[in-house]
């Protein structure tokens, strides 16, 4: 799979290049890359190819694209850049355009460097796509508005002197520039067509590019095996977490509950079946003996509890985890050891609350098919809400008449506080307007009605330097039960840019502690719960570049700042 911005799959880019005529440009600010680099760690497809003006490359002295790299980079991809233009590629039009291609370092052989197309000769110059004698061999940059600049202006890119005489470019000569077919046909008006191919790219150049991606993947690609071996060995410390307290719950013979300061309770349960949540396997614990059964509910292996440790190295896993720098890392045995536990893989899902599904007994009862999530101290410490555009929260900037620049321009390394800072000094005030995303309002309304607000409050304190920790920050004893509800929620429940109906689809957490040991929060023990979440719990600040968030900017004659949630425990 290959990820095109402007989307073109090899096979089909000739056909998406037209249709990406019929849409406006998304990418006409640098934050969609951050939109990109979330696909690319979603999909993680074979190649990317990114086309964007070639002032992207110096924008901000080159800070931006600085920035641009090193998150593809952090994805895992390869960057090669080039600025190619149309003209090169047998249209005669100048159109210089940054072309950034990459691959996947795991599912490509990068060691060869990637080479853009070579250049070829025009094909036909502008008296060809004007059928007359036209002053120009090579046209201008088709480009969206300045229309109409006197002929010898230096801003005019639609006249051209033909036969003698000033015309125009119209749709017809236009999608010609382009490398569209001559019949290709515009359902809009003259105007909004010369719009859209502006915003458009050059089939010719795209389908040399996409070629010498194609060419590169079909020499450069790993073997098959290899790279099954990869995808199902290669895990990020995440699932390794979750592969690691799998094995402790297969292993151990009690789970202890934690108390609310993150320590074992003398309280416990016996796990006596469990699964991970993308597969059908299921293990069942009897005594010594561990059956590992199929979906249809046939056994097909059984090991015994020292078979287990003899064979997996539980040690060697939670010491990687715990040592190894980088998000990702493979195991030399791993898939010995997925092929004694019936382990097709171990990738679970970005929407769901549940990793692993247990049963267990405690105190004379059973409590089965109980969906439970993980969080591992082990390394860095585990977010409990994510940041995304979903949990930027929007304020009116009231009394405020200075200069927005200004205050943007502030660069310190608390650069948001410092901004909140300075717009108190001016004697103006933040006002809670909204959610950037509705779904995310009507969420949180489901646990509580005033909860947008209670949350706002909440960011304006962090942001402006009165501390991070949630206890800290929640004083007033009528908002306290309230936020260990949302905390609760977000633990169980909810996803902040996913429409949620305000049940809980899962019914705990496991923790993986630094020393390795594994502790229960259950709603069985709510209260126990919630207080956990609400004394272990902080905000943070997120990249606040890829969510687009911490700069004043207008809306009519409003000033507003966006301020963004991401929670992580402590």
């Amino acid at each position: 799979m290959i990820f095109c911005v402007r989307v073109f799959p090899v096979n089909l880019f000739l056909k998406l290049a037209i249709k990406r005529v019929l849409m406006m440009a998304i990418a006409q600010k640098g934050v969609i890359y951050f939109c990109i680099i979330d696909v690319l760690e979603v999909k993680k497809p074979k190649a990317y190819i990114i086309e964007n003006v070639r002032h992207l490359l110096n924008h901000d002295e080159g800070r931006t694209f600085k920035i641009i790299c090193q998150y593809l980079e952090n994805a895992g991809y390869t960057v090669n850049y080039k600025i190619l233009k149309a003209s090169e590629y047998g249209l005669p039009q100048h159109r210089p355009r940054i072309f950034i291609v990459g691959f996947n370092k795991e599912l490509v052989n990068t060691f060869w460097a990637f080479n853009f197309p070579q250049a070829i000769p025009l094909k036909m110059t502008m008296s060809d796509i004007w059928q007359g004698n036209c002053s120009r061999d090579i046209g201008f940059t088709l480009r969206v508005g300045g229309r109409r600049s006197p002929i010898d202006d230096r801003r005019n890119w639609d006249g051209y002197l033909v036969n003698g005489e000033v015309v125009r470019i119209k749709p017809e000569q236009g999608v010609k520039m382009m490398g569209f077919p001559d019949n290709f046909h515009f359902p809009v008006s003259s105007t909004e067509a010369m719009k859209q191919l502006g915003n458009s790219v050059c089939v010719n150049v795209v389908y040399h590019v996409a070629t010498q991606v194609k060419e590169y993947l079909e020499n450069n690609g790993i073997e098959e095996t290899e790279k099954e071996k990869q995808l199902k060995g290669r895990l990020n410390k995440g699932e390794w977490s979750e592969f690691y307290a799998f094995l402790r719950l297969l292993v151990d013979e009690y789970l202890s509950f934690g108390n609310k300061e993150g320590n074992p309770l003398a309280e416990y349960v016996v796990v006596f079946k469990l699964k991970h949540n993308y597969t059908d396997i299921e293990y069942l614990k009897n005594e010594s003996e561990i059956e590992i059964k199929d979906d249809h509910g046939q056994i097909i292996n059984t090991l015994t509890v020292k078979e287990l440790v003899e064979e997996i190295s539980i040690e060697e896993i939670y010491q990687s985890i715990k040592n190894t720098k980088g998000s990702s890392f493979l195991l030399p045995r791993v898939q010995e050891y997925f092929e004694l536990l019936k382990i097709a893989s171990f990738k679970g899902s970005s929407y769901s609350k549940g990793d692993l599904n247990i049963s267990f007994s405690q105190s004379n009862l059973q409590y089965l098919s109980q969906d439970i999530n993980l969080k591992s101290n082990i390394g860095s410490l585990p977010t409990l809400l994510n940041a995304s555009s979903a949990t930027n929260f929007i304020f009116r900037i009231n009394n405020f008449e200075a200069d927005i620049d200004a205050i943007n321009n502030i660069k310190t390394k608390y650069k948001i506080r410092d901004r909140i800072l300075r717009i108190y000094e001016l004697n103006s005030s933040l006002e809670f307007i909204k959610c950037e995303q509705e779904v995310h309002t009507n969420n949180l309304k489901k646990v509580d009605s005033l909860m947008p607000e209670i949350l706002a409050r909440i960011l304006i304190k962090y942001y402006s330097g009165e501390g991070s920790k949630i206890s800290d920050l929640v004083t007033d004893e009528n908002e306290v039960c309230r936020v260990k509800d949302y905390l609760k929620a977000v633990l169980l429940g909810m996803f902040s840019s996913k429409k949620w109906d305000g049940n809980y689809t899962a019914n705990g957490s496991i923790l993986i502690r630094k020393q390795g040991d594994l502790i229960l929060y259950h709603v069985i023990k709510d209260d126990i719960l919630k207080d956990y979440l609400f004394h272990n719990t902080k905000l943070d600040t997120p990249s606040s570049t890829r969510h687009r968030f911490g700069n004043l900017y207008k809306e009519g004659n409003q000033s507003l700042v966006k301020l963004n949630l991401q929670i992580r425990f402590i």
